[in-house]
């Protein structure tokens, strides 16, 4: 019984951390002024076509946040454009998106890898998100030593819905040889991650 317990917790905490990811900041396309959002698609669609990682993402958010419903599969493709450019939080986005299946069919192998990427970079987003497919086992191998391991870190840099997550679930699952592991990947980990 305590087991589901703690397996219906982490499936909240999951849709949380998705929630907030998806929609925790709001687009600020200028400073405190009115502009035209279809001239200012356009000048973001020109230097998001020149290469722009911002404009990208930002045409991402566009997609998700100006539209009823969100356009998920456009937000996909720039988010995507964005992410090979290593822009943190378009692989933050991308990987929601395809762990989700909103906008392409659903694929937690591949958030997993846009997730490392944006984790080793620095973001705690990610890094919370990496363990929560560890405890799931979705997209990578089933892992609670993992897991806690990235909540850790994430709960470092200060999100504390990852250390919720760890020490109200993952935690009450591994023997106190595991966790004594894990807090020696972190320490190894912490020093590969930027910062």
């Amino acid at each position: 019984m305590s087991q589901f317990i703690n397996i219906k917790i982490l499936f909240f905490n999951l849709a949380l951390i998705f929630v907030i990811f998806s929609y925790d900041s709001n687009i600020s396309l200028a400073n405190d002024e009115i502009i035209d959002l279809k001239i200012r698609k356009e000048e973001l669609t020109k230097e998001a076509n020149a290469g722009n990682s911002q404009a990208q993402y930002m045409l991402g958010r566009l997609a998700l946040e100006t539209k009823n419903p969100p356009d998920h599969s456009t937000a996909v493709y720039w988010f995507k454009i964005a992410s090979e450019s290593n822009h943190i939080e378009s692989q933050e986005m991308l990987g929601a998106l395809l762990f989700s299946g909103l906008g392409v069919p659903p694929n937690p192998k591949e958030a997993a890898i846009w997730w490392y990427k944006s984790a080793m970079a620095g973001s705690a987003k990610s890094q919370a998100s990496l363990g929560v497919l560890y405890a799931l086992g979705s997209g990578v191998p089933k892992n609670a030593i993992e897991a806690y391991k990235w909540l850790t870190i994430s709960a470092m840099s200060g999100n504390t819905a990852a250390r919720i997550q760890r020490d109200d679930s993952i935690a009450l699952q591994m023997t106190a040889d595991e966790i004594r592991q894990a807090q020696k990947k972190v320490e190894v980990l912490i020093k590969k991650i930027k910062k």
